[in-house]
């Protein structure tokens, strides 16, 4: 007889079973299950003793050094209740009910952190303010027919800019532009605006519609009455830039068409950066 032939022999051999006893199963589950109960009512019971022992130490640390042989009334005492299912050691475990009303819903919500005074919070920065008067408070704009020699309405070349916003001939709803020289805009239009510069002031006044210089020169004139205007102008690149009589600080730019007519006009000081 070979080795496996022998050991199927030893396993059929009913001396070396192991008997099952009947109910094997629940007993062991029975088992288990009173372990568990006997874990969870220790755990409860030894948490409500912990919270007896604080209240009572606290108790008694809150009457050393006080001064006082008063009694503490018994409303101040923590009275701690186990519910009755809580330290039972017999019986199932409680089943949990579907009921989720006790049960607050978790939230969602993130509470802003709070503002400590000195912190480096970024704040929104307030708009640039540029000193100009309300359109309720601003003086009427000027309605000067004549561009010349020193400036127009109350705006004068080389003026700073504070004093140049301050004489409410700008549309500040316009906003400002340009840099290095800021650019205005005169109120009534859209298309004509004036350059500051910080070093020099007002450096450039545009020509309103209508608006010519005293000798009467302006949009819509032509070159040759320009020309004959101020005979010591020069051209370049249909620009015709005369020097201002009575003023030597000054230029007249006319800005002209192929068809040799004047659509624009500028009032600038001779040297500025803009």
């Amino acid at each position: 007889m070979n080795l496996e032939d022998e050991l199927d022999r030893l396993f059929q051999d009913e001396r070396v079973d192991v008997p099952v006893r009947p109910g094997a199963e629940l007993l062991i589950v029975a088992g288990a299950r009173r372990r568990r109960q006997r874990r969870q009512a220790a755990t409860v019971v030894g948490g409500a003793m912990a919270v007896a022992v604080v209240a009572v130490a606290g108790i008694a640390l809150g009457g050393v050094g006080g001064g006082t042989d008063d009694t503490l009334p018994a409303t101040n005492l923590p009275l701690t209740t186990l519910p009755s299912s809580a330290v039972s050691v017999s019986g199932p475990p409680p089943v949990p009910t579907a009921d989720s009303s006790s049960v607050p819903p978790p939230s969602s919500a993130v509470s802003a952190p709070a503002t400590v005074p000195g912190s480096n919070v970024a704040t929104r920065s307030a708009p640039r303010t540029t000193g100009a008067a309300t359109s309720s408070q601003q003086r009427p704009a000027s309605t000067d027919k004549t561009l010349g020699p020193t400036g127009w309405g109350r705006l004068v070349l080389g003026m700073s800019e504070s004093a140049a916003v301050a004489t409410d001939e700008f549309d500040m709803s316009e906003g400002v532009s340009g840099s290095p020289c800021h650019r205005y805009w005169l109120r009534g239009t859209n298309d004509a605006p004036v350059d500051i510069s910080p070093t020099y002031g007002v450096a450039r006044i545009p020509a309103k519609t209508g608006v010519t210089t005293p000798e009467g020169l302006g949009a819509g004139s032509t070159d040759a009455e320009v020309m004959a205007a101020y005979p010591n102008a020069t051209t370049a690149d249909y620009t015709i830039t005369a020097p201002v009589p009575g003023n030597p600080k000054a230029v007249y730019v006319f800005h002209t068409s192929p068809a040799q007519k004047v659509f624009s006009l500028d009032l600038e000081l001779a040297t500025h950066n803009c």
